[in-house]
């Protein structure tokens, strides 16, 4: 049999629930270990490849899984058009920062998709009060209803939004996302819980997200017949699982106060007190509660931050720690080519070459040495008297005192050009004449006391 498409109703450890609308059945299915190996997961929502599908006993394989248009890691479920966040306008009572913290939340998963405002429970509010909800939301461009799951007020609306799409219903527990799906759909009998009166805090009674084929919802409100619809009812979430934006990026979340910011001082401006912040000097066009949520969640992000900074386990290679007024910074590291020549290594490449070239000079002296052994011992063959020999040796001293000199002065120019040049190289400013006379002066005193040291050892070893 060819392979079928479906979509996955329900994920779970014993296996998948995958429905094929060409043949309107619900199958029980399993991945092949190869999907596992390769690191896929299945999610409720993923529209997967079916084959070897037994009509009969209900069941089929997943062989693939097809690409996701979106996923939601809170709640997991994938291919969403649309999240709608319901909230109680009473029992539990509605929280401002609660609400705000579930928009930032799906604006970030979703991006360009706005979620839906959903507000049950309207039965037991005031006109007043669901009158400032609205005004509080719609002028921000959300699409606020109110509906009551216990009198049915409101849902036609819902059915509408609902129509052709694939809906998500998050929120807290307890503001009665099971009871407004069992109100749409008569016959789902979804587990409901009941509201604690004394702490007002709902119970987590659905476990796991589902995603539930609502595509015949429309008769049952004499709509007419409409696109398949389906709607994933998902466990209530504490708000610290929510998604944690940047602290700069807070305030994208926040059309009303974007709005003011562009014309802050600072471009990194986070409005909770900057000099020249022109959302605090306008802060009367902006709801208490939710400037309330804006700073909450901000203080939020920073500490998220720090966490993740301060645990993290990377390490930048291009970064180096320093300590400068008692404060450690970090610096970036300059590359090879941007890096100046340390003075250090050109004093190290000049003594280098101090001492090649002394070695050089040692060997020119051992030359004129030798060279001298040879005259004494031709000039022992001529009778000569004390007083000419002595003239003699003078002369020869005289000699080879002035060639180590001159040899001398030859090399230390040389040395003298390249210490010019590392100077001009490090410094950026040529060596004076002065200094080059002083160096070669001070170089030829050094090497007078050695050939002087040199010539009364040989004395004393004769």
């Amino acid at each position: 049999m060819l392979n079928v498409v479906g979509t996955v109703l329900r994920s779970h450890a014993g296996g998948y629930q995958v429905f094929v609308s060409e043949h309107n059945t619900t199958y029980f299915c399993q991945a092949r270990r190869r999907i596992k190996k390769e690191g896929f997961s299945i999610l409720t929502g993923d529209r997967v490849e079916l084959d070897e599908v037994n009509s009969e006993a209900k069941t089929a394989v997943i062989s693939a899984r097809l690409d996701r248009r979106n996923l939601l890691s809170r709640p997991p479920v994938a291919n969403v058009d649309q999240a709608i966040i319901v909230q109680a306008v009473h029992q539990p009572e509605w929280s401002p920062l609660v609400c705000d913290r579930y928009l930032v939340h799906f604006l970030l998963e979703l991006g360009s998709i706005p979620p839906v405002l959903v507000f049950n429970k309207c039965d037991l509010a005031s006109a007043e009060r669901l009158t400032a909800l609205r005004s509080i939301y719609e002028p921000l461009g959300y699409f606020v209803t109110f509906v009551s799951a216990k009198t049915q007020d409101g849902l036609e609306n819902l059915v509408e939004m609902m129509r052709g799409k694939v809906s998500v219903m998050a929120g807290p527990s307890g503001v009665g996302k099971s009871s407004l799906l069992n109100s749409l759909v008569p016959g789902f009998n979804l587990r409901t819980g009941i509201m604690e009166n004394e702490t007002g805090v709902g119970r987590h009674t659905t476990t796991h997200s589902e995603l539930y084929n609502i595509g015949t919802l429309e008769k049952y409100f004499g709509l007419g017949e409409g696109l398949d619809s389906w709607v994933a009812d998902t466990p209530g979430f504490n708000i610290l699982e929510l998604k944690h934006p940047e602290p700069a990026e807070v305030v994208w979340q926040f059309p009303e106060i974007l709005s003011l910011a562009h014309d802050c001082k600072f471009l990194n401006c986070l409005h909770l007190g900057e000099i020249g912040c022109h959302v605090l000097k306008n802060i009367g066009q902006i709801s208490p509660g939710r400037f309330a949520s804006y700073c909450a969640i901000v203080a939020d992000a920073q500490a998220e931050y720090k966490l993740r900074k301060d645990t993290s386990q990377k390490v930048e290679v291009n970064v180096k720690t320093v300590v400068a007024a008692k404060k450690t910074k970090q610096i970036i590291k300059l590359t090879s080519k941007d890096r100046a020549t340390s003075r250090r290594r050109d004093n190290q490449l000049i003594e280098t070459e101090d001492d090649d070239n002394f070695d050089d000079l040692e060997e020119d002296l051992d030359d004129f040495a030798q060279f001298e052994d040879v005259e004494n011992e031709d000039d022992s063959l001529k009778p000569q008297d004390d007083l000419q020999d002595e003239e003699q040796s003078g002369m020869r001293a005289q000699i080879i005192e002035d060639s180590a000199v001159d040899l001398h002065s030859r090399h230390q120019l040389d040395q003298d050009e390249r210490q010019e040049r590392n100077l001009n190289k490090t410094l950026g400013l040529p060596a004076t004449n002065e200094e080059v006379v002083d160096s070669v002066l001070r170089k030829k005193n050094t090497y007078k006391d050695r050939l002087a040291r040199r010539n009364q050892q040989k004395e004393s070893a004769e």
